[in-house]
């Protein structure tokens, strides 16, 4: 996802790039700290996915995997909107792009008329 979207060099996509580990982290603190989840246990080697590791590392407490799936919804929710508009810019650039190209310009060339 760093290079595919991409995030790198693109402000946009920094803000939930930066934001959603957070509201991770935060959760996940609140969650552990009020014994909603089980605490880590074990070290998981980082290959795991996600829901596996959460439960392996707790002892195989299978709420740690639920809030796994719940933290991704949360996600999901939150880059949601900078997608939308990331995709609003790529197509209004290809809509500029095939304008110029049917003016006869090559494509990227500004006019200065």
């Amino acid at each position: 996802m760093i290079f595919g979207s991409p995030i790198v060099m693109n402000p946009i996509m920094f803000i939930p790039f930066v934001g959603a580990p957070m509201i991770n982290a935060i959760i996940a603190y609140f969650a552990t700290s009020m014994d909603w989840i089980g605490k880590m246990v074990s070290l998981v080697p980082w290959t795991a996915p996600a829901p596996v590791g959460a439960a392996w590392g707790a002892g195989w407490q299978l709420n740690n995997a639920v809030l796994v799936f719940v933290l991704l919804g949360i996600n999901l929710v939150v880059y949601y909107p900078f997608f939308k508009i990331y995709e609003k810019q790529l197509l209004a650039e290809e809509k500029a792009m095939e304008t110029s190209e049917e003016e006869g310009k090559p494509a990227g060339e500004q006019s200065y008329a």
